[in-house]
């Protein structure tokens, strides 16, 4: 049993890389209007993924990315194109928890102005 967890996290560590790698690269329509790219929210939000699929405690970086995220907030725009981040970046992550990641924000004490989920439409957000 402890080989198998062990396999898991040079995997899971493999996972995290890719997608940050694709998120960096890959632009949203709704960024054209917004501030906020989605290689920021990556940086910002990398640090809640172990969370987002392992559960345990979220950590203080992870928290500290929220917090970063929500004060980049300007306009609805910005808002919607955050949301659009972290619904891609989420769809790439095997075994990711949606209502996990939902949480986040409360945990950390602070909300989020939006909840995402593979159904979430982020051009209505706000």
């Amino acid at each position: 049993m402890a080989g198998n967890k062990l396999n898991v996290v040079p995997l899971f560590q493999v996972m995290t890389l890719v997608v940050v790698l694709m998120l960096a690269e890959a632009p949203d329509r709704a960024e054209a209007e917004a501030s906020i790219t989605c290689e920021q929210v990556t940086n910002w939000l990398t640090p809640c993924i172990s969370y987002g699929v392992f559960g345990g405690t979220v950590s203080p970086e992870c928290c500290q990315g929220i917090k970063d995220l929500n004060a980049a907030y300007y306009t609805k725009d910005d808002i919607r194109a955050a949301c659009s981040c972290v619904q891609q970046g989420a769809a790439m992550i095997p075994g990711i928890d949606y209502d996990r990641i939902n949480n986040i924000a409360t945990l950390c004490g602070t909300s989020c102005p939006y909840k995402v989920y593979p159904s979430t439409d982020c051009s209505k957000v706000v």
